[in-house]
């Protein structure tokens, strides 16, 4: 019999979100620099589907945070010592061996802590924009609002690269652990 690896309340999380990350990403850059190529009639259909893809991901991660076992995806101090090292060695090709690891590799762990620390600190920042009288004294923590969107532009864009790093690592680690996102069995 197959080994779960993905309960069903991790892939449904892991299905809802790539949606809304996937349109939280593509309106807010809309939003930066709109172009009609994307199907959005106009600037203001762009910020209502990205707010209303904000309250999901406000809700969605709030799940997370209360649900998921947080232990197996943050690293230890193990992780980043030689784990990280034959996880680098195997992925910059210089060891043919691919090194075995516990369910997420140092790699995986470091992404999704990083997630952990990058999706509250975007949200905070989008929800600063979307209520600024309310935020006012955050906002001027920030430096004011021209400093707010620079900051969401630049975590959106590191959020962008790490999404693409997910997928390039997924779709090149083993068939049997991919299926097990659609399937939860390895």
């Amino acid at each position: 019999m197959a080994k779960l690896r993905h309960p069903l309340p991790v892939r449904l999380f892991h299905w809802l979100l790539v949606p809304t990350m996937l349109v939280e990403l593509v309106t807010g850059f809309q939003l930066t620099n709109f172009s009609p190529r994307w199907g959005l009639r106009n600037v203001s259909s762009a910020k209502k589907l990205h707010f209303a893809a904000a309250y999901v991901l406000t809700a969605l991660f709030a799940a997370y945070l209360y649900g998921r076992n947080k232990a197996e995806i943050v690293p230890e101090r193990r992780d980043l010592g030689s784990r990280l090292k034959k996880f680098l060695a195997y992925e910059l090709f210089l060891t043919p061996k691919k090194p075995e690891f516990p369910k997420y590799n140092p790699g995986q762990k470091l992404l999704y802590s990083l997630w952990l620390v990058l999706i509250p600190f975007v949200l905070l920042l989008g929800w600063l924009l979307y209520f600024p009288r309310f935020f006012q004294k955050w906002i001027h923590l920030f430096g004011g609002l021209s400093n707010v969107r620079r900051l969401i532009y630049l975590v959106s864009v590191v959020l962008t690269a790490s999404i693409a790093g997910h997928v390039y690592f997924a779709l090149t680690n083993s068939v049997a652990h991919l299926k097990s996102i659609f399937t939860g069995r390895t």
